[in-house]
């Protein structure tokens, strides 16, 4: 029983990106920023830093999968760049301590680069037609502001969470 717990929690992460986008009024700030939740990314990053990189691999091309038919037009996009996202971060935390401030830094520069990496991937299949500064300032800054707030509720139970189940599968 204890190890539906693992699929449990990422599946809980990857649905709860969902229900924060429907608590976040559309007309927040005036309309004028775009917040997007990354909550899942999150999650699944601690995974990788606090249990173990190649299952984080695997669940990563899964629900980017899952996420890329449910959420984006674009098949293979997440599919591709979560796991790519799962194995930087796990080789920067090898040069960088684990310890959860800097782990802050470096889930917050992987959101921003999926984020730029995303955006551009969008301007290349002509999906959208906002510029670079526009997509800084409206999309990219309150994102990472959002997320650092996720991240400070969720880190320190995501990673007691994920170090408790290291123990339950490997031990």
């Amino acid at each position: 029983m204890k190890r539906f717990l693992l699929p449990l929690l990422i599946t809980v992460l990857f649905y709860s990106d969902s229900v924060l986008v429907s608590w976040i009024p559309d007309r927040s700030f005036e309309g004028d920023y775009i917040l997007v939740p990354h909550l899942f990314v999150i999650g699944l990053l601690l995974m990788s830093i606090y249990f173990d990189r190649n299952t984080a691999i695997k669940y990563g091309f899964l629900f980017g999968f899952l996420f890329d038919i449910f959420y984006t037009g674009i098949l293979g996009a997440y599919m591709f760049f979560l796991p790519l996202l799962v194995y930087i971060t796990s080789k920067m935390v090898k040069v960088l301590q684990n310890h959860l401030f800097i782990v802050a830094f470096i889930v917050l520069f992987n959101i921003f680069l999926l984020e730029l990496i995303m955006f551009q991937l969008n301007i290349f299949v002509s999906r959208t037609d906002m510029e670079m500064s526009q997509f800084f300032s409206i999309r990219l800054w309150p994102t990472l502001i959002l997320n650092v707030i996720l991240y400070l509720f969720a880190a320190v139970p995501l990673k007691n969470a994920f170090e408790k189940l290291r123990r339950i599968y490997f031990d």
